[in-house]
């Protein structure tokens, strides 16, 4: 094993003194209370490729990073020695408006990009959280995505091609830069939302949409969970074609005077679309028997937009496990009514079966009885065939509960897709579902 001196000095001659971060620096990417032995940021993919060729002669444990806004994610590492940040990747090297298609390296941060796509009216039609941090190349390694999924889909849907650096510095290729690439095996999906467990992305190509000309939220409020998401789902299932339609409890907004459960409903498209949209969409929830309704457009309509975006967006610092649950449509009113609705907040997309709970710890919570309450909630969801992942916790709960949860009969099938491609377990070892 390298001495932490002799470390930086391998690693200065391989990415220059300007792509190690000074000690003080290093403290940013602290997760779980453990701290790495080293960031560094490569300029190149060849001196990526070098890192990682490095670490695995070494038996160096590698993980990869892009902003840092999902280090919380994941079970806690048996060791920590290089972070490696793709941040100094951030050039956009194809983009081809004609075609709605560009090609980034993955450091590029969504924001940066937006703006230089704003210049054509288009947009990668994402939103997740942290949106003035997170990168592409974050964003795709762990599928992230927000309300928009219900109209676009998830990274899984908008990723045409990549290149990734696999442990040993081999770069291999993966789709293409067009829409109707459909030769061989659809390998993307094996990398998105593997957590760099696989290997490290680098370049991605992805399909773009128009910037609407217009767009307007319906804000409703109704007397129960039940009602509520009864409401939604009748405006999922309707021809007005909604962007978004997401329900939260225990969270106060300015336009309405009571904290009760609200739907917010939004529409893009031209401006005579929208309306319609909302006309529609109000007739239908008056009479379905919600209590209060507000149309939302212009400077309301952008700060509504940013909490909805930055609902599930927990700093590693702060006072908030946030637990993320997936269900059919059809389970979700249940949940949502015995869920912890009295002690948290909570966000549901009904259009896709998501719901994210906001839980609240300070200096005496018992995390031991937390866990066992998780793992309670976590058996009713797994008994009607979902799922439930702890995205953000201190490591006083991460001791006590994986994080994932059970994968069933698919864990022998990953472990030899990771040996496959990670033999040495380099990369982001033990973070993963079961311990991978």
């Amino acid at each position: 094993m390298e001495t932490s001196n002799s470390l930086h000095d391998q690693l200065r001659r391989i990415v220059g003194e300007s792509g190690i971060l000074s000690e003080g620096q290093v403290s940013d990417y602290t997760y779980d209370s453990c701290i790495p032995k080293i960031v560094v940021m490569p300029a190149s993919v060849q001196a990526l490729q070098n890192v990682l060729r490095f670490a695995s002669e070494q038996n160096l444990s590698v993980m990869p990073v892009g902003s840092g806004t999902k280090l919380g994610i994941g079970n806690l590492a048996p060791k920590t020695d290089i972070v490696l940040a793709t941040t100094r990747l951030n050039k956009v090297i194809e983009y081809e408006p004609a075609d709605l298609t560009v090609t980034v390296e993955a450091g590029i941060r969504l924001a940066d990009l937006q703006t230089e796509l704003a210049k054509n009216r288009q947009f990668l039609p994402l939103n997740p959280p942290y949106a003035d941090r997170c990168t592409i190349g974050g964003i795709v390694s762990t599928n992230a995505s927000g309300p928009l999924r219900l109209r676009y889909g998830t990274a899984r849907n908008l990723v045409l091609g990549m290149h990734v650096t696999h442990a040993t510095g081999t770069v291999v290729k993966s789709g293409g830069k067009v829409v109707k690439n459909v030769a061989g095996y659809d390998l993307n999906k094996l990398y998105i939302g593997a957590f760099g467990t696989l290997g490290i992305i680098t370049e991605v190509t992805l399909k773009l949409a128009p910037l609407p000309a217009h767009e307007a939220i319906l804000a409703v409020q109704s007397e129960t969970i039940q009602d509520a998401v009864n409401i939604g789902l009748k405006v999922v299932c309707s021809q007005t074609l909604p962007t978004f339609v997401n329900l939260f409890v225990n969270v106060e907004f300015n336009q309405f005077h009571e904290k009760k459960p609200t739907l917010l409903v939004g529409f893009a498209g031209d401006p005579e679309t929208v309306a319609w949209q909302l006309n529609s969409t109000q007739n239908l929830v008056e009479q379905n028997g919600s209590i209060g309704v507000q149309k939302i457009e212009g400077e309301s309509h952008e700060n509504i937009c940013h909490i909805i975006q930055e609902f599930s967006a927990v700093d590693r610092k702060s006072d908030t496990v946030l637990v993320k649950v997936n269900l059919k449509r059809t389970d979700l009113a249940e949940f949502a009514e015995h869920g912890l609705k009295d002690t948290c907040q909570m966000m549901v997309l009904l259009g896709n079966g998501v719901l994210y709970l906001k839980i609240p710890i300070d200096s005496t919570t018992d995390f031991q009885q937390l866990a066992d309450t998780l793992t309670q909630l976590r058996q009713r969801v797994i008994d009607v065939g979902g799922n439930l992942i702890i995205e953000t916790a201190p490591p006083e709960l991460k001791q006590q509960i994986d994080v994932w949860g059970p994968i069933g009969s698919t864990l022998k099938l990953m472990e030899q897709v990771k040996a496959k491609f990670d033999a040495k377990s380099v990369l982001n070892p033990g973070r993963f579902a079961s311990n991978i």
